[in-house]
């Protein structure tokens, strides 16, 4: 098996549409859309078709990507079959998994479902672990529409403010997050590992269960190793809380964005600003209760807690790779990599860097790079943020983690 960093638990197949604005209009004309119904925030579950046209310019209006649940899995496909797609694997640690294999990064990923369009997908640096006994397929349908994307309504127009994506999904597999009887093993051998996915589960007592599973899994993980859990965009929102009941426990690190930030926080934040970051990062602090918080903007990323400063020089790298894909998409390779590592950082995050008032809570930030480009891909940047953060921190383990291999595994939790 290929690689120790170890990343789960589910990937996807993703259908990425092309944004085509003429098709989306007729939709919109269609269901006879107001500016009323557009004024709320994004919705994490939809029933059927206008739903989803709704989600899409709640999003847009909002400036907030989001993924949503589609109820009726035959108006996703509906949707879906209206615009020109381009299949890829999807999933927060397939994408950053292809992210760090780009680089020549070897990494071994845990899936809950299986297709030949997965086999096809993934490189030779990346190995794959599987729960399922059959093969399936659930795409997940990305929306990625530009700045200045411009839609009619009834009584107004929707301007998108910055490009953005909305992940629309009904993937049985993932809502169960089946664990792989070799994920154990796997995890003995680990240099840093990824929990990441879990927000597609609905039901309380099964994602309690499913914690509780990997909970004894990950006792095999050797001592030093980094857990980090990525949050994400849960498709029922009650979830959250029960999985903030054992996630301090499992993972050393949280990491998040900043929407997800602002949403366990219950209000809007200046991004940009000292003090409204640095109570940003106490409060996540405070609610997250886990060692150390991370929060990756498109600008820059902040962390806090204990092991603040080892985090802010994996989001350097993490910050650097999703700048990368952000410019280049899928096609990059070292010598792009390399190119964006020499371009000038982003001043928001280097002026909160040097802010007193972050440096006084013990906010370490690591800003991001300042990088231009005709065609953004705004899809999969978190996911490539966290494999900067996970191939580094495995990199950076050295000794310490062969002595930790030596002492055995960790305790129970």
């Amino acid at each position: 098996m290929s690689g120790r960093i170890v990343l789960g638990l589910g990937g996807t197949v993703d259908y990425e549409l092309e944004w085509d604005a003429a098709a989306f209009q007729r939709l919109v004309d269609g269901y006879g859309i107001r500016l009323a119904e557009v004024e709320d925030d994004p919705p994490s579950a939809v029933p059927g078709g206008r739903g989803i046209v709704l989600a899409v310019l709640r999003s847009m209006r909002r400036g907030r990507g989001c993924e949503c649940y589609v109820e009726d899995k035959s108006h996703l496909l509906a949707f879906d079959a209206r615009f020109h797609h381009r299949v890829t694997l999807g999933g927060t640690c397939v994408r950053a998994a292809l992210a760090m294999s780009r680089l020549g990064v070897a990494s071994t990923v845990h899936l809950v479902s299986i297709s030949d369009e997965v086999r096809r997908g993934l490189p030779q640096e990346v190995a794959h672990l599987c729960s399922a006994e059959e093969d399936s397929l659930d795409p997940h349908v990305i929306v990625q529409y530009p700045h200045g994307a411009a839609v009619r309504l009834v009584d107004g127009t929707v301007v998108a403010g910055r490009p953005n994506r909305v992940i629309l999904v009904n993937d049985e597999p993932n809502e169960r997050m089946v664990l792989s009887r070799g994920l154990p093993a796997a995890l003995r051998q680990a240099s840093a590992v990824l929990i990441s996915g879990l927000n597609t589960m609905k039901k309380a007592d099964d994602l309690r269960a499913r914690l509780a599973e990997l909970a004894g899994m990950l006792r095999g993980v050797p001592q030093g190793v980094p857990v980090v859990y990525e949050d994400a965009g849960f498709h029922d929102e009650a979830m959250r809380a029960v999985v903030l009941e054992v996630m301090p426990s499992l993972a050393s690190v949280h990491s998040l964005n900043e929407d997800e930030a602002r949403h366990y926080l219950g209000r809007q934040v200046d991004l940009t600003a000292p003090q409204e970051v640095a109570a940003m990062m106490r409060g996540l602090k405070g609610i997250l209760g886990a060692p150390t918080v991370m929060v990756h903007t498109s600008r820059y990323a902040a962390c806090i807690g204990a092991e603040a400063g080892l985090c802010r020089e994996a989001a350097r790298a993490g910050c650097l790779l999703a700048s990368t894909r952000f410019a280049h998409g899928d096609r990059y390779g070292r010598a792009e990599y390399d190119a964006v590592a020499a371009s000038p950082r982003e001043p928001v995050g280097v002026a909160l860097e040097g802010a007193v008032e972050t440096r006084r809570a013990g906010v370490l930030i690591a800003p991001g790079y300042d990088v231009r480009t005709a065609a953004p891909t705004t899809i999969g940047l978190g996911d490539a943020f966290i494999g900067g953060v996970m191939a580094h921190l495995a990199a950076s383990g050295g000794g310490a983690r062969e002595a930790a291999q030596e002492a055995g595994p960790r305790p129970a939790a």
